[in-house]
């Protein structure tokens, strides 16, 4: 039988150790098996007490005697080292590169490199071990120029940006949209797979608008017919005709119908300058954001029988954007722009 006796430090420590919110409750119940014995609890009482068999009750007590408080709390549960281990540093390198598109396809590539068979889960569970996460791509137009982009910011477009935040300037941000009848597909929390209906023919409602940062104000020309260098100039009447005596800037891309000598002249008559972005940058005009969060509310996972149906809906939307989700634009219009340096533009594997 093994007999403990203990000084008042050591019954301290016992006692800090069992009010502890840090140590485990399997080791608080190691602590109060000694506790018991020490104040001469039978050890039959004790095992009822704590749900133990005498034997783990014995063990307890020795593991004590021998090691003292540490042995106690020592976790000595099971831990296996993973066999990828050695090979974590080498896969977190190879899917930098060459980014996995399946939890299969990771599974083989892994295989290849370390001649290790995992399972799919398995693969998982190491693909966010190795800090990945799994993303939906992004798409940017091939033809961009990241240096461009970045000179035209600080050059061109924050300048106008300060002079409108000061009153001084009003600054909108130009283009249009082009919203096909169909079925806008996107994800959504559901119990089962919902197939959504597609709406037939190929009709389009075209929408011209422009987005003033700083006001969020929204003003559009909308047309079933294309959007040409007329839609444009009566854009920019609206714009002039808005705010008499103040200049204002029309960001854009290039466009032909945007910027066409007809255009160009319009809009010195009217006052209103014409600033256009570099070629291939959607990622430095506001209303492409603007145009997302239209189908987000208004298209996205809806089905439309009718045309009608569907132009009232986004008439709907863009007429009370800004009384209905004034919020949203602010947090979206703010003035944080993507630029793209060479390591962000990763040339997939297939």
């Amino acid at each position: 039988m093994v007999k403990i006796n203990l000084s008042s430090s050591e019954m301290e420590d016992i006692e800090e150790a069992l009010d502890s919110p840090e140590v485990m409750e399997k080791f608080k119940v190691k602590l109060l098996v000694l506790r018991m014995h020490v104040e001469d609890v039978e050890h039959g009482i004790i095992a009822r007490a704590v749900g133990k068999h005498p034997n783990t009750m014995t063990s307890s007590l020795k593991e004590y005697e021998q090691g003292g408080l540490s042995a106690s709390l020592e976790d000595r549960a099971s831990k296996p080292v993973s066999a990828v281990n050695p090979f974590l540093d080498c896969l977190r390198c190879f899917f930098t590169v060459a980014p996995p598109s399946t939890a299969k396809q990771a599974a083989a590539r892994i295989t290849a490199l370390t001649r290790l068979t995992l399972s799919e889960e398995q693969v998982r569970r190491l693909l966010k071990k190795l800090g990945l996460r799994y993303r939906q791509s992004a798409a940017i137009p091939g033809k961009h120029d990241p240096q461009m982009q970045f000179e035209f910011l600080p050059k061109e477009l924050e300048p106008r940006l300060r002079e409108a935040a000061q009153g001084k300037r009003r600054v909108y941000f130009g283009d249009a949209a082009h919203f096909v009848l169909g079925c806008f597909l996107g994800m959504i929390w559901s119990f089962r797979r919902l197939f959504i209906k597609g709406a037939s023919g190929r009709q389009r409602y075209n929408i011209l608008g422009a987005v003033d940062r700083h006001s969020k104000e929204v003003v559009t020309v909308r047309t079933k017919d294309n959007i040409n260098a007329l839609s444009m100039g009566l854009l920019m009447e609206i714009l002039a005709g808005q705010h008499p005596g103040i200049p204002v800037t029309l960001v854009m891309d290039n466009a032909r119908y945007q910027r066409c000598e007809q255009v160009r002249t319009r809009a010195a008559e009217l006052g209103l300058e014409l600033l256009y972005l570099p070629p291939y940058s959607p990622n430095l005009n506001l209303i492409e954001r603007l145009w997302k969060l239209t189908k987000t509310k208004c298209l996205r996972n809806r089905y439309y029988p009718e045309f009608f149906q569907f132009t009232a809906a986004i008439d709907a939307f863009l007429d009370s954007i800004n009384s209905t989700y004034q919020t949203e634009l602010d947090s979206l219009l703010s003035l944080n722009f993507q630029l793209f340096t060479n390591p962000d533009l990763r040339r997939r594997e297939v």
